[in-house]
C-alpha cells in the first residue's frame, strides 16, 4: 500500500469507530483548535464580543467557527463573559453555550487575555448528531489586533 492509501484507511478506521462510540452511547473525546479575529465593542461596563475564525474539530473536520458574546469590564483583570457560538466542519457541526464562570484574564496593559472557562454543547449535526457535554476552553486573544486562539476540549455522548 502507498501512503495516500495507508492515510485514507486510517481516517476511515478512525471515523467508522467515532460513529460507533456515538451508536453505542459511549464517550467520544472532541478537540477543536480554531484561530481568527474577534471585534470588541464597550458601551459603559459592557462589551460587546463578535468572533470567526477557522481550525478543525474531532470528527467533525476543517471549518468555520463564529461566537457572539457579552463581557463585564468592571471586573479586572479577569472580565467575565458568556454567549452562544458554533463550530462547523466538512461532517457536521456543534452549537454552544459559554458557561458562566468563563473569563478572559488580561495582562498589566489589558492588551493579552487568557481565555479560561467551559462551554455546553447544545446541538450537533452530522457526525454529532444529538450530542451533549460540556468542553474545556483555553485560549489567547490580543486585544490590539484582535487575533484569537482557542482549543475546546472534552468528552460528548448522545
Amino acid at each position: 500500500m502507498n501512503k495516500l492509501s495507508i492515510a485514507v484507511v486510517t481516517a476511515l478506521v478512525v471515523a467508522f469507530a467515532a460513529t460507533s462510540a456515538l451508536a453505542a452511547g459511549k464517550p467520544i473525546a472532541f478537540v477543536g483548535r480554531y484561530t481568527g479575529t474577534a471585534t470588541t465593542q464597550a458601551a459603559d461596563n459592557v462589551v460587546t464580543i463578535n468572533a470567526k475564525g477557522a481550525g478543525t474539530g474531532t470528527t467533525i473536520g476543517a471549518g468555520k467557527i463564529t461566537g457572539l458574546g457579552t463581557g463585564d469590564s468592571s471586573q479586572r483583570p479577569c472580565v467575565p463573559f458568556t454567549g452562544t457560538g458554533s463550530m462547523t466542519g466538512t461532517s457536521g457541526s456543534l452549537t454552544f453555550k459559554v458557561n458562566p464562570g468563563t473569563a478572559g484574564c488580561g495582562d498589566d496593559s489589558g492588551q493579552l487575555f487568557s481565555i479560561t472557562g467551559k462551554a455546553a454543547v447544545l446541538k450537533g449535526t452530522g457526525t454529532l448528531a444529538k450530542v451533549k457535554g460540556t468542553l474545556k476552553m483555553t485560549g489567547t486573544y490580543d486585544r490590539s489586533s484582535g487575533a484569537f486562539s482557542v482549543k475546546f476540549s472534552g468528552a460528548l455522548t448522545k
